[in-house]
């Protein structure tokens, strides 16, 4: 995520956080963290995770695993396929993950959007055919394609949470975007490890 979209992100979160509840009432979800699977995000709930493959554009399967978590107002999905035996990163991976996830609806924004240099990715907004809103992102690095997507009503804050949070890590839980720390003065994230 460039280091402008993250902070105007943040920015957006915390004005919906402030304005959404009142603030005694107001409770987030704690971060999910999984190192082996290299990510971290807010989901609403603990997820439950299962193997899956995963396509790929040459129309080999890879394997993958899924974490999610469904409810009764929205599902939120993190698939990470793995691409140990291809690319590190690649563009055409990330783009065929986001044309896949174009195809579920209108298209209400989109944004070509490098995680950290070197890490491509896809920022997406689409209305899907049922009227929920799907928001998701697609992220390619070290060998794993990451694609999170929160299906939801429009406005649906824990969806909001769940796209706003989506963070990359390494296996000792540090922040892949180094951009982060450059603009704040707190220094690094690092995530504990589950």
């Amino acid at each position: 995520m460039s280091p402008a979209m993250h902070i105007s992100g943040l920015m957006a979160l915390a004005l919906v956080m402030v304005t959404a509840a009142p603030a005694a009432a107001q409770e987030t979800a704690p971060i999910y963290v999984n190192c082996s699977s290299h990510f971290a995000v807010m989901f609403p709930a603990e997820p439950t995770a299962k193997n899956r493959t995963y396509r790929t554009p040459s129309s080999a399967l890879v394997p993958a695993r899924q974490f999610f978590v469904e409810q009764a107002t929205g599902r939120f999905i993190v698939t990470v396929a793995d691409f140990s035996n291809g690319p590190i990163v690649s563009e055409q991976i990330v783009e065929r993950a986001a044309q896949d996830l174009r195809a579920r609806g209108e298209v209400k924004f989109q944004a070509s959007d490098r995680y950290d240099p070197g890490t491509p990715g896809r920022q997406l907004d689409i209305l899907e055919h049922d009227g929920r809103q799907l928001r998701a992102s697609v992220y390619m690095a070290g060998h794993r394609l990451f694609i999170a997507e929160a299906s939801a009503p429009p406005g649906d804050i824990d969806a909001l949470l769940f796209e706003q949070s989506m963070t990359l890590i390494d296996p000792a839980g540090h922040d892949l975007n180094k951009n982060v720390e450059v603009n704040s003065n707190a220094g690094p994230r690092i995530f504990a490890c589950q």
